[in-house]
């Protein structure tokens, strides 16, 4: 923003000048003519940024708005200089060559400074970002707090976190209990609760609770620092369509080059030198492909500021370009559709017994083992309140189940352990579970089975609605799956996948994505992890869930920073707008072009209106442009294809 302020005073000093150069020919003061001489060239050298911008373009070989300024102002001041009564136009309204020069300058240093501005609001979510990286940690050394540089942390310190503070550091838990809100991470609105054993992230609010935490790494390896550095690379990668502006530019200064000596010589030999010069310095003057070269790159750093707000990592504007195009999204079932985990979602009973009784008695038997179907009937049971004893002994036997003793009570787990005593009510109850693709466990209680729980891997809350967006966009879905077809056909169903394919390894998602790409744009949308060949092979990759994990947010072309699966309709819909703005902006800075060096070529504008109308198209492009910032996702009733 000090540059933006920098502009402004540097605008309002020039315009006053200007303005005072304009004036004082007008009134009886003593040496006026040379008063206004002097204040008209103070004001064009207070335009030094736009020089230094032109001569730097054309050191580089770079065609820009800057460059067309500096050449006409040169010709401006050098006319006004050798003919102090030359008048700007041929017309009544005449302007003397050195005020206009002054005016073009006050208004060209007023229209950079307004596009520097809007173009660093496309940026607010970068430098959001980088206002959440805490510039300093309190570390324990020594024995005591101490107040260091964040890159000073070590790896291994412990970190200690005050409620109201920023968690400066990418870590684990190890003592403490507190709500921390992760929006600038992974986007969820709501605080997530973290103790001992949680992961945190560099960058997210402590909101409640003191916490100490481990260092597991340095600032510069943070999720946050290299989600700043992605942001920063995509804005500067150009879009495919930015070639055909780039195209353009680079032959525009010969064709204006003949342009300009055309109306020039015509002009001379029909209405005399001073009007030759004058329509010359006004065609170079309007003769800007600014609004043509920014029509592109300001609204590809606006959209990655849009989505990079909204959690979505777009890594530069090559893909948004491939993202407008996709027909058909991709889904890998568990971790991305599904939570991942096994967790109890139905408990059956039989008898007298009750849901807390199966609960309690299955969870006393599981309580020791390590099995993951046991893990979540303990979570089950913690989540009911139960409290659940040490079982007096117990045996895990391989591929059949858990044998267990709590006091007289005897306790069997497992459809084999429990086969002899399974009645015809609670197998047809456990085949049709197993039909829907879910594990029913069965448990006994001395000899009698006394309920059944049901373990599945959930549907995320998300995964339907998501599905429903994509399918109202015009996007197929699919998914690939290594599980086995009973739990995939569940999973489709549920969900409404368009089709589905079960039991595939890894490379044989490969070949499914190619078969899928025959005919369609495939965009494949998995955890980054063991889904890294898939996403590599498919023409936009999706790593969900990607933040803390580095494989995920470098295999992706996009990331996916929380579980939200509705942000894969999102990051598609920004994309075909924000290229739909980027084929406007072209084509009417184009024309903009054609018909403003039509109107200076025929003598209609004098310098200063050429200036005013290139300089309207410059920053009406990059408005249009910044707008894609307002975006935001739309309810699933008004998503259309």
């Amino acid at each position: 923003m000090r540059e933006q302020f920098k502009g402004v005073v540097l605008v309002i000093l020039l315009g006053l000048f200007a303005l005072a150069g304009a004036l004082i020919p007008g009134t009886q003061i003593a040496y006026a003519h040379e008063i206004s001489i002097a204040l008209t060239l103070i004001a064009v050298a207070l335009g030094y940024r736009i020089y230094r911008h032109g001569i730097r373009s054309l050191l580089h070989k770079n065609i820009t708005a800057q460059l067309f300024a500096t050449i006409a102002i040169f010709i401006s001041v050098i006319a006004g200089l050798l003919i102090p009564s030359a008048s700007a136009t041929g017309t009544a309204e005449a302007v003397g060559y050195l005020t206009a020069s002054a005016i073009v300058a006050f208004i060209i240093l007023a229209g950079m400074t307004l596009e520097d501005y809007i173009i660093h609001r496309t940026r607010g979510a970068l430098e959001t970002l980088i206002k959440m990286s805490p510039k300093t940690a309190r570390v324990r050394r020594d024995g005591e707090e101490v107040q260091v540089p964040i890159d000073e942390v070590k790896k291994g310190e412990i970190v200690l976190v005050k409620p109201g503070d920023n968690i400066p550091v990418d870590g684990t838990v190890l003592s403490g209990h507190s709500a921390v809100n992760q929006a600038t991470i992974t986007g969820e609105s709501i605080p997530i609760e973290k103790t001992v054993g949680d992961r945190t992230f560099a960058g997210t609010l402590n909101e409640n609770g003191a916490l100490e935490i481990k260092v597991e790494k340095t600032a510069e390896d943070t999720t946050l620092a290299h989600l700043i550095q992605l942001v920063e690379e995509a804005q500067e990668k150009k879009a495919p369509i930015q070639n055909i502006a780039d195209r353009f530019t680079t032959y525009f200064l010969p064709i204006m080059a003949v342009l300009s000596s055309s109306v020039f010589i015509a002009s001379y030999f029909t209405l005399g030198f001073e009007v030759a010069l004058a329509r010359t310095v006004t065609v170079l003057l309007v003769a800007c492909p600014c609004a043509l070269s920014i029509a592109v790159p300001v609204a590809v750093a606006a959209t990655i500021g849009n989505a990079s707000m909204n959690a979505i990592i777009i890594k530069g504007g090559t893909h948004i370009e491939k993202l407008k195009d996709v027909t058909l999204v991709a889904f890998d079932k568990t971790g991305t559709l599904t939570i991942g985990e096994p967790r109890v979602v139905e408990v059956k009973t039989f008898g007298n017994y009750s849901e807390a009784d199966t609960m309690k008695y299955a969870a006393i038997a599981e309580k020791f083992s390590e099995h993951p179907l046991s893990k979540a009937i303990i979570a089950k049971a913690t989540e009911m309140n139960l409290k659940i004893p040490d079982p007096t002994d117990f045996k895990t036997i391989p591929g059949q189940g858990v044998d267990a003793h709590f006091g007289n009570k005897h306790i069997l787990i497992g459809r084999k352990m429990t086969e002899t005593m399974i009645s015809v009510e609670a197998n047809q109850l456990m085949s049709k579970v197993e039909n829907e693709g879910k594990t029913a466990i069965p448990v006994a209680l001395d000899k009698n089975v006394i309920g059944i729980i049901v373990v599945a891997d959930t549907v995320r809350k998300n995964s339907l609605e998501a599905i429903q967006r994509l399918k109202r966009l015009g996007v197929k879905t699919a998914m690939l799956t290594g599980d086995n077809v009973r739990t995939a056909k569940s999973i489709a169903e549920q969900v409404g996948v368009d089709e589905y394919h079960a039991e595939l390894l890894p490379e044989q998602k490969v070949a499914y994505i190619g078969e899928l790409k025959k005919g369609n744009v495939v965009a494949m949308v998995g955890d980054g992890v063991n889904d890294a060949p898939a996403l590599a092979n498919s023409d936009v990759g999706f790593a969900m869930g990607a933040a803390g994990s580095d494989v995920a947010i470098e295999t992706a072309d996009v990331a996916l920073l929380g579980d939200d699966l509705t942000k894969v309709e999102y990051a598609i819909s920004l994309s075909r707008k924000a290229f739909n703005r980027m084929k406007g902006n072209i084509v009417y800075a184009f024309i903009w072009n054609i018909v403003a060096l039509s109107l200076a070529a025929f003598g209609i504008l004098n310098p200063v209106l050429a200036v005013v109308l290139a300089e309207a198209g410059c920053i009406s492009v990059v408005i249009n442009s910044a707008l894609l910032l307002l975006s935001k996702p739309k309810p699933l009733s008004k998503i259309k294809g």
